[in-house]
């Protein structure tokens, strides 16, 4: 990921008050296509068995947003739409959660949880086997993953971080530091010239 992108810039803190004045429970924030994969419609079946006061807020557009639209009834689930650049930022900043449902290995990596976690948002993940999300946040130290479609147990992770500050601090903190270690631009471009000078060695 550009870091640089997700660096807090001079009018944030103004742009992130007002969106926690128009969201004013813990923000649960959900970013990307609205498409089979991404797996929204078991964020939306967990939200009923979310206990905690909480904002789910849904960026982004796709085929299945009237679909979605069309059967959540929950006032406490709203549809934002796309976002620009610098509201997708104040977004993350302003969440308590990251939700990430994505439920099949068409989700290679996540590169969202990586931005989730730039900006010290803890994230819940389904577990996928074979894809690369479960790398991105690993369980128990950057975040929560559940069982892959388990809303129950997706609600009860959500949960676990809104209702722990001392514990989504301590993944917010661990989320960051994962990412300045291994997801930048720099950090991946390094490693590619590792491995091409490794293998042109071998030859």
């Amino acid at each position: 990921m550009d870091c640089k992108n997700f660096e807090p810039k001079p009018n944030d803190a103004a742009v992130i008050q007002k969106i926690k004045e128009k969201f004013p429970q813990k923000i649960v924030f959900f970013v990307g296509r609205h498409i089979e994969y991404k797996g929204l419609p078991y964020l939306l079946k967990a939200e009923p068995f979310i206990q905690s006061d909480c904002d789910i807020v849904i960026a982004g557009t796709g085929p299945l947003t009237p679909k979605l639209k069309a059967a959540c009834k929950s006032s406490r689930v709203h549809f934002v739409g796309r976002l620009s650049d610098d509201d997708l930022r104040c977004f993350h900043y302003a969440a308590s959660v990251f939700a990430f449902p994505s439920i099949t290995r068409n989700e290679a990596f996540g590169v969202a949880i990586a931005e989730a976690q730039f900006c010290n948002t803890p994230v819940v993940t389904f577990t996928i086997p074979g894809s690369g999300v479960n790398w991105v946040n690993l369980n128990g130290v950057t975040g929560f993953e559940a069982p892959n479609k388990d809303v129950q147990a997706f609600a009860k992770a959500i949960d676990s971080l809104l209702q722990n500050e001392s514990l989504a601090n301590q993944f917010a903190i661990a989320g960051k530091r994962r990412v300045e270690e291994n997801f930048t631009i720099e950090k991946m471009a390094k490693k590619m010239e590792e491995e091409y000078l490794q293998v042109m060695r071998n030859r």
